[in-house]
């Protein structure tokens, strides 16, 4: 039974929040609390395998208490809960760079039954992802150090188990055949994104002399606030991607959260964005399977393919169907840096990744990859 703790202001809220989670198998919740400092003391006394906060509370903020909680080497998977309105967005992205491990937003008032139903969803598909990583730090914290690259695992039979740790571990990089005749970088990522793209991007150099673009799975109305706050940190531009925009060396596009990005070709050798709103695809908007399949039909031969932390296969189909096509080379981040290892772990099993590397080193074999 994974236990939850409830940090919100709203005593409605806390009781959608418990009928929520209580109605979700396997998941109880275990405690209430009001405020900020209550929290912190219940997160220091008792156990839990995740908590979710309301980033607006009394006697001390939802950003504050994460903020805390990150200087502490706190492990707790902590969603994020917030509204809508530019305010909180702005700070609803610092909680996520301060350690949130995922964010849900909830409406003022649930005027209809679409509105519960699907924050019900939104907050069930959060706490499912923040469990998953408690699984994996406890893991982590308990098992046996994975072998070194090189090392030959045991031999089937024997007591001694194989994490896929020691699988990324021993992963032998795949020559590449393309470095830096590549035209484009293609980069998707869900839970752990934002602050993982914040780690990894300022790494970039100046210079990478190619356009990047960038589906990290955002609700409406945050990408915005999450480009400008990463562009003010990287070397390259960064900025939400708009419709109809040509993409510039140099230049990084972040798929605007809750709509589509695809990549179409506007000339020879000239890319433009085309943002939707079409329907979710596998409950997902935007979609990194929908931008990989759109490069199928783009002039350039040579992309380059990033998948990185997240829940769930979003890009493994797609960059299959693309690796027929062009020719695909793809680097995914590896188990033990990844917040939730499901998007790079899929990519992986399913032979499409040609470099497993940790999140520190993304940007250096992009870098690489790429020529710079």
């Amino acid at each position: 039974m994974y236990n939850i703790l409830i940090v919100d202001d709203s005593a409605l809220m806390r009781k959608h929040m418990c009928d929520i989670i209580n109605s979700i198998q396997g998941f109880r919740a275990a405690d209430i609390c009001a405020d900020g400092e209550s929290a912190l003391r219940m997160l220091a006394s008792k156990k839990y395998d995740a908590a979710t906060m309301n980033i607006h509370l009394s006697r001390m903020t939802g950003l504050e208490v994460l903020k805390q909680l990150k200087a502490k080497g706190s492990l707790i998977p902590i969603v994020a809960i917030s509204s809508s309105i530019k305010e909180d967005r702005e700070v609803t992205v610092s909680a996520l760079d301060s350690g949130a491990v995922d964010l849900v937003v909830r409406p003022y008032h649930f005027r209809t039954d679409e509105d519960l139903r699907t924050f019900s969803q939104s907050l069930k598909n959060a706490l499912m992802a923040a469990v998953n990583r408690s699984r994996t730090l406890r893991f982590k914290s308990t098992a046996k150090p994975a072998a070194p690259a090189g090392v030959r695992k045991p031999a089937k039979g024997t007591n001694d188990s194989v994490s896929v740790a020691t699988f990324t571990s021993n992963f032998k990089k795949r020559p590449s055949q393309w470095a830096g005749q590549y035209k484009l970088v293609a980069i998707a990522c869900s839970t752990g994104g934002p602050q993982a793209l914040h780690a990894m991007i300022p790494k970039l150099p100046e210079h990478i002399g190619v356009p990047v673009v960038v589906v990290q799975h955002m609700p409406k109305g945050f990408t915005a606030s999450l480009a400008e706050r990463i562009d003010s940190d990287a070397k390259v531009h960064v900025k939400e991607a708009e419709d109809g925009e040509i993409l510039k060396p140099d230049w990084i596009y972040i798929a605007p959260g809750g709509r589509h990005l695809t990549i179409e070709e506007k000339s020879r050798g000239v890319m433009k964005c085309h943002v939707y709103d079409g329907p979710p695809v596998n409950n997902l908007r935007p979609c990194a399977d929908v931008m990989y399949d759109s490069l199928r039909d783009i002039m350039q031969e040579n992309i380059l393919c990033v998948v990185m932390t997240g829940m769930g296969a979003d890009g493994s189909k797609g960059i299959a169907g693309l690796r027929q096509a062009k020719r695909v080379y793809t680097i995914t981040q590896d188990e033990a840096s990844c917040v939730v290892y499901g998007m790079p772990k899929s990519a992986a099993q399913m032979g499409l990744s040609d470099e497993v590397v940790p999140l520190s080193e993304i940007a250096n074999s992009i870098s690489k990859e790429l020529g710079v």
